[in-house]
């Protein structure tokens, strides 16, 4: 007689084999998502699941997702007050949603007196304490955080004379999340510049001597910032005073005769390459222009600049004043 039968063992399921994309390391991920063509697509693909979230919250591919994606513009800061981008500008949506989570009256941040913003870089907003008063703090209007600066030794920034405005140092690479620069330049002796570098590494300013042949009690323009270089047109005369920030050295850029008494603004021409806007105010015909030309270097090393395009405009009024990119 044939046996009963026996029930079958319970067969246990083999798991799902993972997707490719999971399959990969780290690292491969990183490049792989570093490739995707917008931020919007990176952010989307950290919600996908957990391996993808865990490469995009890695400090350094932040970092490195920065130097692949330019910030997007959200705002500029103007004459000391911030004005978010507006349609049909695309970062617009973006300029709106940082005014939903962001707290741009800076009224977290304690002070008797008002808080001035005069630049904003990298998430954070660089405050004075009324004009000229040498007293600064810097703070992430997100995450509602503040930091009080020392004063500047001898507060020469509380001298009008000669000063540049104080600015905000681009993040670089290599620098910590948290950490950050200020530079803040200013006319200790007549013809003398001095520039007081703050570090949040240390807490204290640090003085650099500008090597730069300037005239006593000569006058700047706000600062351009083109091709990793702070420029500042020095009134009356043609040329521009030039600051690296990675290496802290100051020079010195000549422009074509005539540009020094009008009001130019330094840009990025693309390949490494620096232009610059100027506007001429024609007293006899009313009307003004605005020239572009761009700086080449050739194969001597020699620079020259390139005229390439001038705009008529009746009636048009523009003057070199503080502008920032709030990013």
């Amino acid at each position: 007689m044939a046996s009963p039968e026996q029930p079958s063992a319970k067969r246990i399921a083999a798991p799902a084999p993972l997707p490719p994309l999971l399959r990969l390391n780290d690292d491969l991920l990183a490049e792989i998502l570093l490739r995707l063509p917008a931020l919007a697509d990176v952010g989307r693909a950290a919600t996908a699941c957990a391996a993808f979230r865990r490469v995009v919250a890695d400090r350094a591919f932040l970092r490195r997702l920065r130097s692949v994606h330019a910030s997007p513009l959200l705002g500029l800061l103007v004459f000391s007050s911030i004005h978010p981008a507006e349609p049909p500008h695309s970062n617009a949506p973006f300029a709106r949603a940082l005014q939903r989570a962001a707290n741009l009256s800076f009224s977290f941040v304690p002070s008797a007196g008002r808080w001035i913003p005069v630049d904003a870089r990298d998430g954070r907003v660089l405050l004075e304490r009324e004009a000229m008063s040498g007293d600064f703090a810097v703070c992430d209007p997100l995450s509602r955080r503040y930091l009080f600066l020392p004063q500047i030794p001898g507060r020469p920034a509380a001298q009008r004379r000669g000063r540049l405005e104080p600015f905000l140092v681009p993040a670089s690479e290599e620098d910590a999340e948290t950490s950050f620069r200020v530079v803040c330049v200013v006319e200790c002796k007549p013809g003398r510049l001095v520039a007081f570098v703050f570090s949040s590494a240390t807490g204290q300013w640090e003085s650099l001597t500008v090597d730069a042949s300037v005239q006593p009690s000569c006058k700047f323009s706000w600062s351009s910032y083109a091709c990793g270089c702070f420029y500042w047109n020095v009134t009356g005369t043609n040329k521009f005073l030039v600051l690296d920030p990675r290496s802290m050295e100051f020079s010195s850029v000549s422009i074509p005769s005539g540009h020094g008494q009008q009001d130019s603004v330094i840009v990025e021409a693309g390949e490494g390459s620096i232009g610059m806007f100027t506007v001429y105010n024609s007293i006899i015909s009313a009307a003004s222009y605005l020239v572009y030309t761009v700086r080449k270097i050739d194969e001597e090393g020699n620079s020259m600049w390139q005229f390439k395009k001038r705009v008529r405009s009746a009636g048009f009024g523009l003057t070199a004043g503080q502008s920032s990119m709030a990013r």
